[in-house]
């Protein structure tokens, strides 16, 4: 009973997220933009809470106005720095993007570079920001 009453708050922190000011990912959707040497779009980061209580992302942005489903690859929350790498299809090609970003208090900000195997496609810069508190 305590332990699964324990779980339940940590979970329940989890969804609040950190005291205002602290500089720490939260539960949510993050939207923003991103910018391109090529091209620019829309981007949206979710994270949810898995059964462990630790935060999993889902990313998903546009290109050309259409929505580009991503399948992730890996994920590191190290503090303040998140480093997402992620696949996509691009008009039928597969392309992966490592995104980098520091959270800024309510706003996850960084830079990403897209590649086709060992060739470079495009990089960039992108900015979003966390649900309301």
């Amino acid at each position: 009973m305590l332990q699964r009453m324990i779980g339940g708050c940590a979970f329940l922190l989890l969804l609040v997220g950190p005291a205002a000011g602290d500089d720490a990912v939260v539960a949510g959707t993050y939207k923003g933009e991103w910018a391109g040497t090529s091209a620019s779009g829309d981007i949206h980061v979710t994270f949810r809470a898995n059964a462990d209580g630790k935060l999993e992302p889902e990313v998903g942005f546009t290109l050309g106005g259409q929505e580009v489903a991503c399948k992730m690859l890996s994920f590191k929350l190290d503090g303040a720095k998140v480093t997402l790498v992620y696949e996509f299809d691009a008009g039928g090609t597969m392309l992966q993007s490592a995104a980098e970003a520091t959270v800024k208090g309510k706003t996850l900000e960084g830079t990403y570079k897209t590649t086709a195997g060992d060739q470079a496609v495009d990089n960039g810069t992108w900015k979003a920001t966390a649900p309301s508190r």
